[in-house]
């Protein structure tokens, strides 16, 4: 199967929604926070970000296409971070506690905090870009144990992990571990005698 990678288009954003549910349908997390899936509203906020991704400066959106049968395969939205004061992170946990108002808050809280203080730890106020080689400046991501060793090959290292439980939930079909790991890769060090420098993080 030839695979290529391409810009995102506004008209994927559906089929990138849909293939953002598909990649979650079997993760334990998912299962035991949304039991009955998410919202339409849900929904609908996916498809409007993958559309909007397009259009802003700060933003990324790549597929991987089958180049055999013309479906995309893969997509993903990398972002060009802000810098961020404490105002901004406090902002930024607001959020992500009333994103999914259909989810099972308890647990999807317990979550959502230990993610968001891990980012606000290892990010700082710098920004970080996937774009690192040609801006000079940082990468950062979250993976889960699916995603884990692909990063790793290309040059991400592990700076924190936090694991979770599922049995913790039996009574709705919770098992096994659900690992959530925080990555970073720097932009390879200018050549001795060059003149590259890295860009400041601001």
């Amino acid at each position: 199967m030839p695979l290529e990678l391409r810009p995102l288009a506004k008209d994927d954003a559906h089929e990138a929604a849909r293939l953002v549910f598909a990649s979650y349908e079997d993760n334990p997390f998912r299962k035991i926070v949304f039991p009955n899936g998410m919202s339409q509203s849900t929904i609908h906020k996916i498809i409007e970000s993958r559309s909007s991704a397009v259009d802003d400066p700060d933003k990324y959106p790549l597929k991987i296409v089958d180049t055999e049968t013309g479906e995309m395969a893969a997509c993903a939205v990398w972002e060009y971070t802000k810098p961020m004061s404490e105002g901004d992170w406090n902002h930024e946990m607001e959020k992500a506690l009333t994103a999914y108002p259909e989810a099972r808050q308890d647990i999807l809280s317990e979550f959502m905090l230990k993610e968001q203080d891990s980012k606000r730890r290892i990010m700082g106020n710098n920004r970080w870009w996937d774009k690192l080689e040609e801006m000079k400046v940082p990468g950062f991501i979250v993976a889960t144990d699916q995603g884990y060793g692909l990063y790793i090959k290309h040059g991400f290292r592990e700076v924190e992990r936090w694991e979770v439980d599922m049995g913790r939930w039996p009574q709705w079909g919770g098992n096994g571990m659900y690992m959530n790991v925080f990555l970073t890769r720097h932009p390879a060090p200018p050549q001795l005698g060059g003149t590259e420098q890295y860009a400041p993080a601001q």
